[in-house]
């Protein structure tokens, strides 16, 4: 991307974190990404919230690939794609979530030049290459091609390619086809057949108590009168239905599987203490939490 692209993203907008953040939706929300992958510092957690400095940020883009529910709003920077495919250059490389979506909008071979092959671009797209194999993709083809030659232009010639740059840009300063924004980084649109964490749930833990469902935007969890139901193929992995957990029954983990839907039986039970009727995942369960909870606090008082 030349000066002139360069100059008027500038005057574009500046990062920001929208209160779809997993910290704006609860404080026992533990999640650090965005902070985590700034290497300019210019995240800080202020009051319990992300706050971005933006004369710090050099909008590198690490902290919206970082963001499990896509709550930094900007672009990543501009990637540049020749007849269909991802050219490696001296920028940091896209994220694991970006070569997979890259890849499903059909780039599917990676070329690069000698000098800038580095370490970084082999690890990543090696990493993508294996989630690609897990879900039964064929990885990337990634070739090394000669380095050409720089050509003179006449000062005629620089000035035609400015004119045209210019234009080319202002005609895209909506998203380009192969420019990604924050919401383009959703595995689960891109690969529905799959699931890219898991939920794990300790039945004798778990009092239904709705909470998890409440929070989870995604609509993983869901209790009804008869059953648990956790259909993991929409999360995120933003670990807000563990955090917030009072009981701490819920598990989220990192694992790429086909998606399936596990659904636990509820039971409507009558406490054997109180004699009100509650709903439990436990067969076995005789007492409702209150008269549970009760009973802890005198033991515990004794």
């Amino acid at each position: 991307m030349g000066i002139l692209n360069r100059w008027i993203e500038s005057l574009d907008y500046e990062f920001r974190i929208l209160e779809s953040c997993s910290r704006f939706q609860s404080p026992l929300s533990t999640c650090s990404r965005c902070i985590d992958s700034c290497s300019e510092k210019a995240l800080t957690n202020v009051d319990g919230i992300p706050i971005i400095d933006n004369d710090k940020c050099t909008e590198c883009g690490s902290c919206i690939a970082a963001c499990p529910v896509q709550a930094v709003e900007g672009f990543l920077p501009r990637r540049v794609i020749s007849q269909n495919k991802l050219v490696v250059t001296e920028k940091h490389p896209p994220s694991i979530k970006e070569l997979l979506g890259i890849y499903r909008k059909g780039v599917k071979t990676i070329i690069y030049e000698q000098t800038a092959w580095n370490k970084e671009w082999q690890e990543t797209v090696a990493k993508a290459c294996d989630i690609l194999e897990k879900i039964n993709e064929s990885p990337f083809s990634v070739q090394c091609i000669e380095m050409e030659t720089e050509e003179r232009v006449t000062r005629r010639e620089i000035f035609s390619l400015w004119k045209k740059e210019a234009l080319s840009t202002m005609k895209h300063m909506t998203p380009a086809k192969w420019r990604f924004n924050q919401k383009e980084l959703d595995l689960s649109i891109f690969y529905p057949n799959y699931q890219f964490t898991h939920i794990s749930l300790n039945i004798s833990k778990c009092t239904a108590c709705k909470a998890c469902q409440m929070l989870c935007k995604r609509n993983c969890l869901q209790i009804t009168e008869t059953e648990f139901t956790i259909s993991a193929q929409q999360c995120t992995g933003c670990l807000l239905c563990q955090d917030i957990c009072p009981e701490k029954a819920i598990t989220v983990e990192e694992k790429i599987q086909p998606s399936v839907e596990v659904a636990h039986p509820l039971y409507t039970k009558e406490c054997k203490t109180c004699k009100g009727n509650y709903q439990t995942l436990s067969l076995n369960d005789d007492k409702c939490v209150m008269c549970k909870k009760r009973e802890s606090f005198g033991t515990f008082l004794k």
